[in-house]
């Protein structure tokens, strides 16, 4: 192949697998082998990391606060009883907040508010005095957003919206839809008094770029909220309101607050381990602030030179791997797993590096998959070329 021709396919071919990999990076599921590859190298890096600061943070958990409510069919008729989160104890909790000297820096309420009570003028008149308070939403089985039924009180999608298919939650999004902002990067924007904006894979802060599609490295884990040493400890919503009113505002002044179930009804299959929602979105927001997944022009040059040296041994016959691959003394279908396993393996250390470096996981199997077929696509193409000029 001429040299101009072949610097075309591989400018076309590497740029093809970056919009490739960055596709397959939105998808909701991993292959088998990227699953092990993303535990193993989360788990090594967990083995020595330090445990976030837990100062500026609250956590207070309502697992084992709730109340019964009658449950509706889908005709308006009572069919008996669900226990939703005690109202009347989060107004309370509320109440001591509006009325400290020093408020929380922010406060997230990961609490589904889709049914209504006799409590709900009294809590919404709280939430209303709150400038700093955001609500869960969530996404309905038909894809429409389901708001919170607590008319003008700011709300952020708390589901994982590419996380949820098949057997756990391995990947996170910042925004749904190019519109809809998911709750931990609205927290952000109003902690941090900034807007960011969609585009393409990549979100635009005032900070620089990030990914808008990641796996997310857990900085909390859910083992670490049971260490009364790590200092992330939920308190009972119960609890907390046997303290006096000076104490439950000591406990909240200038912090974070995240209230939510922390250990029953909200438990999610992660990488690493079974996590409850607000867990999940408090690290969500420690990735943001933290800039794990931020990108910049190195991202791109690794990323760019290790497609382009893949897409030469695509493209050039006879490299250095089908040389080797060819005198294996072994049956055909083992050259092909062979010849598959040499891009898997490219691939799984440039994936490696791309954690080390800049915490950003990439789908392997698929763009090893995507490499090896087209290379041989090539091999054929050469191969029939070769025979008809001998005939």
């Amino acid at each position: 192949m001429k040299k101009p021709a072949l610097i075309a396919l591989i400018v076309l071919n590497t740029t093809f697998m970056m919009a490739l990999t960055f596709y397959f990076m939105k998808l909701p599921w991993l292959a088998s082998d990227e699953k092990f590859l993303i535990w193993g190298t989360t788990a090594l890096s967990f083995a020595n990391r330090e445990i976030t600061d837990s100062e500026d943070f609250a956590l207070i958990n309502t697992s084992y606060d709730l109340q019964l409510i009658d449950r509706y069919d889908e005709f308006g008729f009572p069919v008996g009883n669900q226990a939703i989160t005690d109202r009347q104890k989060l107004t309370q909790l509320l109440q001591v907040i509006n009325q400290a000297a020093k408020k929380p820096k922010y406060v997230i309420i990961d609490i589904h508010f889709v049914d209504s009570t006799s409590q709900d003028d009294q809590l919404l008149a709280e939430l209303q005095q709150l400038d700093n308070v955001i609500l869960s939403a969530h996404i309905n089985d038909a894809g429409e957003l389901e708001k919170p039924l607590f008319e003008g009180i700011n709300f952020g999608i708390s589901d994982y919206l590419i996380g949820s298919a098949f057997d756990g939650i391995y990947k996170y999004q910042l925004i749904y839809q190019d519109t809809l902002k998911l709750l931990p990067l609205k927290v952000h924007e109003a902690i941090n008094e900034i807007e960011s904006q969609k585009m393409g894979p990549f979100i635009k802060m005032e900070s620089g770029w990030t990914m808008n599609n990641f796996i997310m490295n857990y900085r909390v884990l859910q083992k670490d909220i049971y260490d009364l040493e790590a200092g992330f400890n939920p308190v009972s919503l119960g609890e907390l309101l046997f303290l006096t009113n000076e104490d439950i505002q000591d406990f909240i002044a200038d912090k974070i607050v995240v209230i939510g179930d922390f250990f029953e009804n909200d438990m999610h299959e992660t990488i690493l381990e079974i996590t409850a929602g607000p867990l999940i979105l408090l690290n969500a927001l420690l990735t943001i602030q933290h800039g794990d997944t931020a990108v910049n022009i190195w991202f791109f040059i690794l990323m760019t030179a290790a497609f382009a040296l893949l897409s030469y041994l695509v493209f050039v016959e006879g490299d250095i791997i089908e040389r080797y691959i060819n005198k294996l003394p072994v049956k055909k279908l083992t050259k092909y797993l062979v010849g598959f396993a040499s891009y898997f393996i490219m691939l799984t250390a440039l994936s490696l590096i791309t954690y080390w470096l800049f915490n950003i996981h990439l789908n392997v199997f698929f763009i090893a998959l995507a490499f090896y077929f087209l290379d041989r696509l090539v091999g054929y193409i050469f191969y029939a070329n070769t025979v008809k000029k001998e005939s």
